[in-house]
């Protein structure tokens, strides 16, 4: 799945992965330099992580596990 994403998906779900697995938007967003909002949208369009919950303006991600 990773050869087909583009580098900005690369990137982070290279950063969730660092940062165990479980962040948030803007936890993810601070390890890439990115945007929180561009960190969300490249999110919502993954199948491999979900969103565990929205609390107070931020969201948590998960990765999904695929071994």
């Amino acid at each position: 799945m990773m050869a087909s994403l583009k580098k900005r998906q690369k990137e982070i779900l290279a950063a969730l992965k660092e940062l165990g697995g479980t962040a948030t938007t803007r936890q993810i967003a601070k390890r890439t330099g990115l945007h929180v909002n561009g960190v969300a949208q490249s999110l919502g369009a993954l199948c491999q992580v979900y969103c565990l919950e929205r609390r107070g303006g931020e969201t948590k991600w998960k990765l999904e596990d695929t071994e």
